[in-house]
């Protein structure tokens, strides 16, 4: 039966130290089954959910992977992000749930801005699956949003991503931060978001899932983890017209670092947003005039 499955699954998962071992066993039910969980929880309850041979095939499989500690989103090859889901897995980060707050207060504001010449620009600095620039892109249809990332790897997931999600009003750009610049006019741009590397190798502390199979160069930084936010500040302020908007996400203990570099980069009101358990998150800052 199912319900008897899922919950010894739930036992060598929590005796393997994964850190939500309930909610990854329905999930890898879910996908061996292409059940939803709402229905397979009540059906499990009523005790008719037998698995078939291949089902159970693949929950079997699923979990022992889990169990290895491999990522559940690499497993199933699929990760929530606000209302979509990003084909993901080797060779591109995996979005975490606290950028959905950069990406839901980007999203508010751009749909305040005033279009010019019928659209409101928008830059993905650092862009990996695409989770931020897509889901404004794919929520508001007036957006024209440039997504660069340099990583090869990375940028096939994100043309998966971008035809599946928004691929009408989106262009991809595979290459670094700085070459942004020429496929942006100078000015031209209103919003800049990026979720760029940001971590110290050897001082900040990841789970056994980050550190094996994100990619080291979407998490590791040098200059203390300042190098690559540099980087986006300086392009941003190239890019963004008087009053943009740029948001960029950070480590917990940098928002003081990043708002230093967007001051003297000319940017105004820098502000640090906090995540949902009150931890430094991302900083919103405003081109100044010029």
């Amino acid at each position: 039966m199912l319900l008897e499955k899922v919950e010894q699954a739930i036992s060598r998962l929590r005796g393997a130290g994964v850190a939500s071992p309930e909610a990854d066993a329905w999930h890898l039910a879910v996908f061996a089954t292409g059940v939803s969980r709402g229905e397979l929880q009540a059906r499990a309850v009523r005790g008719d959910v037998m698995l078939t041979d291949d089902e159970a095939q693949v929950f079997d499989a699923g979990l022992s992977r889990r169990v290895a500690r491999e990522p559940l989103w690499h497993i199933t090859g699929r990760a929530p992000f606000l209302q979509f889901e990003l084909v993901v897995g080797p060779g591109v980060f995996t979005p975490r749930p606290e950028t959905e707050l950069l990406t839901e207060q980007a999203r508010t504001e751009a749909q305040l801005m005033p279009p010019r010449d019928g659209v409101v620009r928008v830059v993905d600095l650092c862009a990996g699956s695409g989770a931020i620039g897509l889901a404004l892109a794919a929520d508001i249809p007036h957006l024209d949003v440039l997504l660069v990332e340099k990583s090869p790897e990375a940028a096939a997931y994100l043309q998966t991503n971008r035809t599946a999600i928004a691929p009408v009003n989106t262009e991809i750009l595979q290459g670094e931060v700085g070459q942004a610049v020429t496929h942006r006019s100078p000015g031209s741009v209103d919003v800049v978001v990026s979720n760029p590397p940001y971590l110290v190798e050897g001082a900040d502390e990841l789970d056994v899932e980050t550190h094996g199979h994100d990619p080291h160069e979407a998490l590791f930084a040098s200059d203390g983890g300042l190098a690559v936010i540099r980087e986006v500040v300086e392009v941003s302020a190239q890019l963004l017209r008087d009053g943009g908007v740029v948001f960029i996400e950070h480590g917990i203990d940098q928002s003081e670092a990043v708002q230093s570099l967007l001051t003297t980069q000319g940017f105004a009101r820098a502000e640090t947003i906090v995540d949902l358990v009150g931890r430094p998150r991302f900083t919103r800052a405003e081109r100044a005039r010029r």
